[in-house]
């Protein structure tokens, strides 16, 4: 029977200059060969009518184009704690195993808690759960014994567990202390014996906490029988301890109950790390791998704070999940180094076996010194949280709110068929547990310039209305910003967002705004931007954090997790963490609605002199009322301004959009409470605003509040009042002289900081 054809891959990064390597990472089944060829991207391929740009790529004759053999590179999700221990356990006086447990999914059937057991060679030892109870697995070298205790942890309740192994004898006992409301209680042990003695290989190489040891048909070590759920305090001792000393163990703050540990693992000692310290005194220190989630409460959370950085003694557990993954991990399949004379702008490697095809976009950036006056910030970060929507293809009642079937091709398929590829942040865990780390290192399929119309193929819409319109324009990306800050948007005098830019980290929000601040033109052409609050890894390219705190249940992490690990900020959205969107864009998010989208009505303030320059040869009243995305240009996620928010009191609402349907308002009260409080002067608060203002620096924001804007760009060949808008503002913005603020505004204010919008109002 033939395999049906498949093609996936990544890039170790998403941003490379000219003269840089980009490396990809290929992964394929079926055909003897797979063809990559890079390409940039023009125009997507949506297939939404005649309005639709037709799509244009443009192959690129590289050493890299070619043919290349089919190799098939799994993908080994699951994390853990892996520590170098090339000795083994010492297992000449016996062996005490003891952590604290919160195991999350007991089904799972085997899962590691601790210990060095390889099911590869049969060699180790190590703590498990067997289908829930308390096991030990004992290798030695040719054959595995699997002892099982009659002790079963409670799902999503704290145990103290241990267990003790005399070699010689083959006996073991196993202890268990229940940790209900942080009291020590109900006691149980089990003593078993081997039927054999069995002395056993103590394994070697690494210890793993979290999981159990493996390594694949091509040599790479990785994770099985993964553990579901929190481990806290993890230790070794090179001898059999008595039940008075174990049942000292569950204390995880504070000095050693019982000395001299082999191993003690501390998991609130470097909580923004990918390190684990042993306090033991004896270095065997080790590293997470899979990004396991870390500033979860441990058994001591006492509810005191969501912020583990003031109480970290309460913050020593980690969360494993046998699904985690954050680096599929492949070898290499071919290198690019991006040719000197490329301009700036979308690219992909397109992948193609037989009738499989997948991209692998990125952005090359503008030499340094020969940057363009204007720049489109593609929305990475966002990509990132989104990567690999499952929801959309899982969950039934994504088809209730768009009101219409889920359309599916092969590439949404390839998360049921591969699941390994991993989850968004949007999805849960296979224990039910929130995602909170997603990851670019791997297959993506919703990161494509073909597909339905959203993220980064919606996007690639503002790209193709920037070229047929002959802007000369570069691309840089979220994570661009966000590693160098205001430096890489300083060449620039305008920034065109993507349609979608929902996560923001502290550095790319600062940037921005301090980018204004200075005289630069910000053009927000999207919805619902600037929203959640997101950490980059401090060290590792394309991984994102996001905990919504303050989000409905369906997203929200447990009521510990208030902080990013990675950064230690507030999670949540950036209007709780008391910075308003709608203090730098004049506008925050406030709905969606997937069923239809609507037009936005000019406003009186749309004849102000100061905007005229917006509406030059517009003469409509409505604008948008036709689109790609659902026959509109406002909708989908839409935003508003409220003055009490922050939106600057000289802001001028152009347009505004109208006539949305029930669904706005069902989204508002199943979402959040987004909405101002009602007004008898503002009677139709479901809405998107189109807003400008100037800033004091001889800047100026344009926000038109809609992820629906750019699906509207290309009606008539480009020739509509979207487009003109759209055109009127880039041309002014790219127009050096200085924008002034209303006289009354600046004489108004006790400081430029306040009458600029950013202060408080």
């Amino acid at each position: 029977m033939s395999v049906k054809a498949a093609v996936m891959g990544y890039a170790d990064r998403q941003s490379v200059r000219p003269g840089e390597p980009i490396e990809f990472k290929v992964s394929a089944l079926g055909p003897e060969t797979y063809r990559a060829d890079i390409v940039r991207l023009i125009a997507p391929e949506v297939g939404l009518g005649e309005d639709c740009p037709d799509f244009c790529e443009i192959e690129l004759g590289t050493e890299v184009c070619g043919d290349y053999p089919t190799e098939w590179q799994p993908i080994h999700p699951g994390s853990a704690v892996r520590v170098p221990m090339p000795e083994g356990l010492p297992l000449g006086g016996g062996v005490t195993l003891s952590a604290n447990i919160f195991p999350t999914l007991a089904s799972a059937g085997r899962q590691g808690i601790l210990g060095t057991h390889s099911p590869t060679d049969d060699s180790g030892l190590s703590l498990m759960l067997e289908d829930g109870a308390l096991a030990l697995a004992v290798g030695s070298g040719g054959s595995t014994t699997i002892v099982t205790s009659s002790i079963t942890p409670v799902e999503h309740r704290w145990t103290a567990v241990a267990v003790t192994y005399e070699p010689d004898s083959g006996t073991v006992e196993f202890h268990a202390r229940g940790m209900e409301g942080h009291r020590l209680e109900s006691v149980l042990s089990s003593r078993e014996r081997m039927d054999a003695a069995a002395p056993g290989a103590s394994g070697g190489r690494h210890f793993h906490i979290g999981a159990a040891r493996a390594v694949d048909d091509r040599g790479v070590e990785h994770t099985v029988l993964s553990f579901n759920g929190r481990i806290e305090r993890p230790r070794v001792f090179a001898r059999l301890l008595d039940g008075e000393d174990i049942s000292l163990l569950s204390k995880v703050a504070g000095p050693a109950p019982v000395g001299g540990a082999h191993a003690d693992w501390d998991f609130s000692i470097g909580i923004d790390t990918d390190s684990v310290t042993d306090v033991s005194g004896n270095g065997r220190h080790g590293e997470t791998v899979n990004l396991p989630t870390r500033a979860v409460g441990g058994s001591n959370w006492a509810g005191e704070t969501d912020n583990w950085q003031l109480r970290t003694e309460q913050y020593g557990a980690i969360h494993f999940h046998d699904d985690d993954v954050d680096d599929a991990r492949w070898r290499t399949s071919f290198t690019l180094v991006v040719p000197e004379d490329w301009k700036s702008g979308c690219y992909a490697a397109r992948l193609r076996a037989e009738d499989a095809e997948f991209y692998v976009p990125f952005v090359v950036r503008p030499t340094p010194g020969k940057e363009a006056d204007a720049v489109f910030l593609l929305a990475t970060a966002t990509y990132g949280a989104y990567a690999n929507l499952r929801l959309r293809v899982v969950f039934p009642w994504n088809e209730l709110i768009h009101g219409r079937l889920t359309v599916l091709d092969d590439t949404d398929l390839l998360m049921l068929r591969f699941p390994e590829i991993g989850s968004s942040t949007y999805d849960s865990h296979t224990d039910g547990s929130t995602v909170v780390y997603a990851s670019m290192r791997r297959p993506v399929t919703n990161f494509r310039p073909k597909g339905r119309i959203y993220k980064f193929c919606q996007d690639m819409l503002l790209v193709s209305w920037l070229e047929e319109d002959g802007y000369d324009y570069d691309v840089i990306t979220d994570e661009d910003v966000h590693r160098e800050g205001l430096s890489a948007l300083a060449p620039y005098r305008v920034v065109i967002t993507s349609s979608h830019p929902e996560y923001f980290s502290t550095q790319m929000f600062d940037a921005t705004e301090d980018h204004v601040r200075q005289g630069g033109r910000m053009m927000y052409l999207g919805g619902n931007g600037w929203y959640w609050v997101i950490g980059y890894h401090p060290t590792r390219s394309g991984i994102v954090e996001v905990r919504r705190p303050d989000a409905p249940r369906l997203w929200a992490a447990d009521v510990s997790q208030g902080h990013l690990s990675f950064s230690g900020e507030r999670a949540g959205t950036w209007s709780w963490a008391g910075r308003p969107p709608e203090t730098f864009l004049g506008v925050c998010f406030i709905t969606q609605g997937f069923d239809e989208c609507s037009y936005y009505r000019r406003t009186p303030a749309s004849g102000d002199e100061r905007a005229a320059f917006i509406f030059e040869g517009v003469d409509d009243e409505l604008i948008g009322d036709f689109g790609l995305l659902m026959g509109g240009a406002a909708g989908y996620e839409i935003d508003r301004a409220d003055v009490l928010m922050g939106t600057p009191r000289h802001a001028l609402v152009v347009a505004s959009s109208e006539g949305h349907s029930n669904l706005y308002d069902l989204m508002v009260t199943s979402l959040v409470d987004t909405l101002p409080p009602s007004n008898p002067d503002d009677p139709d608060r479901i809405r998107a605003d189109m807003v400008f203002y100037e800033t004091t620096g001889g800047g100026a924001v344009f926000s038109v509040g809609s992820i629906a804007w750019s699906g509207s760009l290309s009606a008539a060949g480009y020739d509509n009042n979207v487009a003109a808008v759209s055109r009127n503002v880039l041309n002014r913005f790219l127009d050096p002289e200085p924008f002034q603020m209303p006289a009354e505004m600046i004489s108004g204010f006790g400081s430029e900081e306040t009458a600029d919008g950013w202060g408080p109002v």
